[in-house]
């Protein structure tokens, strides 16, 4: 599998701009929301916590991931 630079880019531009509609979102629900598979939202999330745009939290339900507001 090669890992394009340019398509995690676009991925995770895609992933911000649907978390700013809510307060938190579980992978899950990224996943049935952006139709991204696996692989790649975790590669999107993983730029956008490496860009401080987003965090990484849990609780008792889970592990969910928060987008702080631009």
């Amino acid at each position: 599998m090669t890992i394009n630079k340019e398509t995690i880019k676009r991925n995770s531009q895609k992933v911000y701009g649907m978390m700013q509609r809510m307060c938190h979102y579980s992978f899950g629900e990224l996943q049935r929301f952006t139709r991204l598979g696996n692989m790649d939202l975790s590669m999107a999330l993983v730029q956008l916590l490496q860009e401080g745009k987003i965090t990484q939290e849990g609780d008792e339900h889970g592990t969910y991931y928060v987008a702080f507001q631009s």
